[in-house]
């Protein structure tokens, strides 16, 4: 059952991957035969990872039993938008009392390499570097469950921005803005960590809406 587990959560996983890479398109369907076909893989994990995909709310579950990818509203964006604020500036303000030496370290870090990743153009791995700044700001917090609930609202945050083309536009205030974060957390400034997480992902969510109709 474990090892059964194991090959469910690296398919999904792998799909979402999927997105960030472009295999993917707004309004087409994902066929269950050709992922397995392209992933060298039975059936069974894939749909397995499409069904739950379909409960996250990632793709949408079609007449038929057939799996679409949804086309984002502005309303959409909205939503995770909001969500993802609600979570990551609890998290950032438990941070802001709590956090270690260690942990600062551990942030400078992932944003020197998201720099690096900018400089040279590597904007698929600046993409994830950046989903994976975010994520481990929630993380710090401690709180599993408020971890397991924000990794389903990132997967439908990097869907969202990947279907939308944004996932192309990078901007070095992006990294400025992370920098800006971890200083912030280090003077154990909560309100203004606060301030800037606000001002982060409202900037994202207007550039995103940008992107749609």
């Amino acid at each position: 059952m474990s090892l059964k587990k194991n090959l469910d959560d690296i398919v999904y996983e792998t799909i979402c991957m999927g997105f960030v890479s472009g295999d993917y398109v707004a309004g087409t369907r994902l066929d269950p035969t050709e992922l397995a076909e392209r992933y060298q893989i039975s059936k069974t994990p894939i749909i397995q990872a499409l069904k739950r995909m379909a409960h996250e709310h990632i793709v949408e579950l079609m007449p038929g039993g057939k799996y679409e990818i949804p086309v984002a509203t502005r309303e959409d964006i909205a939503d995770v938008c909001e969500a993802r604020l609600l979570f990551e500036e609890q998290a950032l303000v438990k941070l802001g009392s709590d956090i270690t030496s260690m942990q600062l370290k551990e942030l400078e870090f992932m944003v020197e390499k998201s720099r690096v990743y900018f400089e040279e153009g590597k904007f698929d791995d600046y993409f994830l570097a950046d989903m994976s700044f975010h994520k481990k700001l929630v993380e710090m917090a401690g709180n599993q469950c408020l971890l397991d609930l924000y990794m389903v609202l990132s997967n439908r945050y990097m869907v969202i921005r990947t279907t939308t083309g944004t996932s192309l536009f990078h901007e070095r205030v992006a990294c400025n803005e992370h920098l800006k974060m971890v200083e912030a957390l280090k003077e154990r400034d909560v309100q203004a960590v606060r301030g800037l997480i606000q001002t982060h992902i409202m900037n994202m969510e207007e550039r995103i809406k940008s992107k749609v109709e």
